[in-house]
């Protein structure tokens, strides 16, 4: 059977990571500024990769919510017609 494509797609996917990548974000900053006077080198350079991470996954969440903005105006102006 052929299923019908929803016309709406949701935002919880990318909201739930935006608000992850903020909170591991802010984590791992904390953990690097902690273990900034440590003996643990390879621990301070784990958080730094994970905030780095974090940031680069920011602007991509942001892209994708504003790509789901633009399919649901299209998707609802189809429907419309």
């Amino acid at each position: 059977m052929e299923q019908k494509p929803r016309s709406r797609r949701s935002f919880t996917a990318p909201l739930a990571t935006l608000l992850c990548s903020i909170v591991l974000a802010g984590g791992s900053c904390y953990g690097f500024l902690a273990t900034l006077d440590s003996k643990y080198a390879s621990l301070k350079i784990v958080f730094l990769v994970v905030f780095c991470l974090c940031v680069m996954v920011f602007p991509g969440t942001v892209i994708w919510m504003i790509g789901r903005v633009v399919r649901n105006r299209k998707a609802g102006n189809e429907v419309q017609k």
